[in-house]
């Protein structure tokens, strides 16, 4: 009989080459790359490809005029959306308003008559209360267009919603699964997005620059 693993086995001191394990792989990274600079360009480029496909989404879109967003809003929204507007550009225009107090205050400490409390204390009291008077403006106006536009915007997914189920059974079998759930959870919320928190800040940014330039002119 043959002693098999006697014929397997190999002499001593013979290298065994066929069942030699290689060293394990370290990842090594080249000092010429930059990691960060790498990150920061994947998320530009994933930015900037985010940025055209919410061009390309509104490529189509046809514009239409401004007071056209509120027709679907009743007498009551519209009224609670003009009042935030209202407020919206009052606060804008404090902004030179508190300029012009603030001024002032820089005029008595240049040349105190009295003592620097007594030349600036009444009117510290003033820039005080038109800030509260201001906040509370801000918050006001802020919280009206909101509210405004989240309601015009529910009426506007109703008639979404029975614009779409009023169409035949061809445009639903063209749809594609869920584009037109994705397309009412998407649009309106850009519309009301749009309709409050853009128009508000835009109203008080325009209402604040005109204030600060005809503040600018009158005292030039």
């Amino acid at each position: 009989m043959v002693d098999r693993r006697a014929a397997n086995r190999r002499p001593i001191g013979e290298s065994v080459t066929s069942f030699d394990i290689p060293p394990p792989k370290t990842a090594t990274i080249s000092p010429e790359v930059n990691i960060d600079s790498t990150i920061l360009e994947q998320k530009t480029t994933s930015s900037s490809n985010d940025d055209k496909s919410d061009i390309d989404k509104y490529a189509d879109a046809k514009p239409i005029p401004f007071f056209s967003l509120f027709r679907h809003g009743t007498t009551q929204d519209k009224l609670i959306i003009f009042i935030g507007m209202f407020i919206q550009a009052c606060v804008g225009l404090s902004f030179s308003g508190m300029n012009l107090v603030f001024g002032e205050v820089l005029d008595d400490l240049s040349s105190p008559s009295e003592s620097i409390l007594s030349s600036t204390i009444g009117t510290i009291k003033i820039m005080a209360v038109l800030a509260a008077v201001f906040g509370a403006a801000a918050f006001i106006g802020m919280s009206f267009i909101p509210f405004g536009a989240a309601r015009i915007t529910n009426r506007v997914r109703n008639a979404y919603v029975k614009a779409v189920l009023a169409q035949d059974m061809e445009f639903f079998d063209e749809s594609k699964p869920g584009e037109i759930v994705a397309a009412l959870a998407e649009y309106t919320m850009d519309f009301e997005e749009g309709l409050s928190i853009k128009l508000g800040e835009g109203l008080q940014a325009t209402a604040g620059g005109l204030g600060g330039l005809g503040v600018a002119l009158y005292f030039s």
